[in-house]
């Protein structure tokens, strides 16, 4: 059985390094249970860059059972996620781990597994190990993984990707899933089914795109294309018309598409769209209002095409939706 190393650092979240040794720690029980042995289980260090105790983002000092050595082949890394203190200070903070991505590219070139999620896909992805690979994270840092990371094919609804070695989640609670994928491989499938029972680990929750919220992307200085996010924004209900939008703000069709997807990344009616699902996400949740209703309230007459969209950006259709988040 590979032993498991939990990589402490500063600022990381105490949960998602405590968590994944909770799990295999049932992992092992049952497997005794189940088997009656006792050997073949998981065992797990705690390790960090100098071999000292770290303070976590909630203030919990950690001990360390050493510094960062390299490791046997087969080992698993588990690099937990940490606090987000905003863009450049994030990119700081990765700059500032320099030397545990250097460590993660050895024991990687080692033939050991490495599993990230949320934040610490991003220090993953600092190793290039990911480059040409399918990776995820949570779903509100997707687009800046997305910017940061291009040769990387970010599966940014997935709340886990494996790639052999290579394993990365979403947002905090899925180094839970990735740690049960380790299980079952590990383990087999009947542990794997006992310790999610055990500690409630939902594992038909595969998707973040229920909880993605659209973004309205204007952190940019182009100042036609935000006068056309504001008329989008106050007229949803209202049928899209790229020549309309053109002609009110006094530029040709092509260069205010061209501009538009240079500022945001996308077209005026792609844009719209996720619009018009996030008004209907809020309605779904704060109302009572029925879906042809809502349908109609942000421009859309055919049930069937409404049912589609909202189906293909969030995961659920309208009536799931509500059931899974209507107050």
């Amino acid at each position: 059985m590979p032993k498991v190393y939990i990589v402490a650092y500063e600022d990381c979240y105490a949960g998602s390094l405590a968590n994944p040794q909770d799990l295999y720690f049932v992992a092992n029980s049952h497997w005794r249970e189940q088997y009656q042995r006792r050997e073949g289980v998981f065992e797990w260090q705690v390790l960090s860059e100098d071999g000292g105790a770290v303070k976590t983002a909630s203030g919990l000092r950690i001990a360390a059972d050493g510094r960062l050595n390299d490791l046997a082949a087969g080992s698993i890394v588990v690099v937990p996620a940490m606090n987000y203190p905003g863009g450049k200070a994030f990119s700081l903070k990765l700059a500032s781990l320099q030397g545990i991505i250097d460590w993660l590219s050895r024991q990687y070139a080692n033939g050991c597994i490495i599993c990230a999620h949320c934040t610490s896909s991003f220090v993953l992805a600092e190793t290039g190990l990911l480059n040409g690979l399918s990776a995820t994270t949570s779903w509100w840092l997707a687009e800046q993984f997305q910017r940061r990371y291009p040769d990387i094919q970010l599966s940014a609804n997935k709340l886990v990707v494996d790639e052999s070695r290579l394993l990365t989640g979403g947002a905090n609670g899925a180094e839970m899933l990735t740690a049960l994928l380790l299980v079952e491989r590990y383990m087999g499938k009947a542990v794997a089914s006992q310790c999610a029972k055990t500690l409630l680990v939902d594992t038909n929750l595969t998707q973040q795109a229920p909880y993605l919220i659209l973004p309205r992307q204007q952190e940019h200085s182009d100042a036609l294309v935000l006068a056309v996010q504001d008329s989008l924004e106050k007229n949803l209900s209202e049928p899209f018309s790229l020549d309309r939008l053109a002609g009110q703000c006094h530029v040709s069709s092509r260069t205010l598409m061209r501009r538009f997807k240079e500022a945001v990344g996308d077209t005026p009616n792609s844009y719209l769209q996720n619009l018009r699902v996030e008004a209907a996400k809020k309605l779904l949740e704060s109302t009572g209002l029925s879906t042809e209703l809502i349908m109609q309230r942000i421009g859309y007459a055919d049930m069937s095409s409404f049912n589609r969209l909202f189906q293909r950006k969030t995961g659920l259709s309208p009536r799931l939706y509500r059931n899974k988040f209507g107050h």
